[in-house]
């Protein structure tokens, strides 16, 4: 005989298929084209049920991104643990970023909702708080394999992290803009960039490869 579910068990469940139907429903929809009623139809619930677990599409967004972003620093850091050397970490990022070339929907959605978060979105602050969150982790993170392996960059791990970013997501905006673009553009792109940052470059103001916070406010 299978146990009933607590209440608290029912709700987690729902909110977590809400959570995965939104993630598809945005994927192919985008955020700000997705009907509520659509999410909470594809997760098999009313438009009542999704009130009742989210305020809104805007806190939905936030959490399914939160998930995301702590499955990448989850990812990264494997990805990291497995390098016995320096030289290893750009075919590392390859690989990691092979897949970007064919599907490229979150960068597509995380730069879509800050773009609408920076005009005046719902939320802002919370998604403002939450990315830089997710580039202080991946600074901390890189920081230790950086020590680990004895590497040393003109860029902080910090500045590193938000360089590997911007440029995942820049290449997904021109892979989304082109198709003409070979799939495998992001994963050699962001190799080239990698072994560029990770060159030797002596004693630099900025560099050290135990900082993860970014360049001083000079005033």
């Amino acid at each position: 005989m299978v146990a009933r579910l607590t209440r608290a068990e029912q709700r987690e469940q729902t909110r977590r298929r809400l959570i995965e139907a939104a993630g598809s429903v945005f994927s192919r929809l985008g955020f700000k084209a997705a009907p509520i009623d659509v999410i909470a139809e594809e997760a098999g619930f009313s438009r009542g049920a999704f009130y009742s677990n989210f305020e809104s599409k805007d806190a939905l967004f936030i959490e399914l991104v939160q998930g995301h972003f702590d499955a990448e620093i989850d990812t990264l850091g494997r990805a990291l643990a497995r390098i016995d050397h320096a030289e290893d970490l750009a075919q590392a990022v390859e690989r990691r970023y092979r897949t970007l070339g064919e599907n490229s929907s979150w960068c597509l959605l995380t730069t879509e909702f800050q773009l609408y978060a920076m005009r005046g979105g719902r939320m802002a602050d919370r998604f403002g708080e939450m990315y830089e969150d997710y580039r202080q982790r991946m600074g901390e993170l890189l920081a230790v394999h950086f020590d680990r392996l004895g590497v040393r960059s003109s860029l902080t791990p910090y500045e590193f992290g938000v360089a590997q970013i911007a440029l995942a997501h820049g290449l997904a905006l021109q892979r989304s803009a082109s198709g003409a673009l070979d799939t495998s553009l992001p994963a050699r792109a962001l190799a080239t960039f990698t072994r560029g940052a990770l060159a030797p470059s002596g004693n630099h103001a900025s560099g050290g490869a135990t900082s993860t916070t970014s360049a001083p406010d000079p005033s």
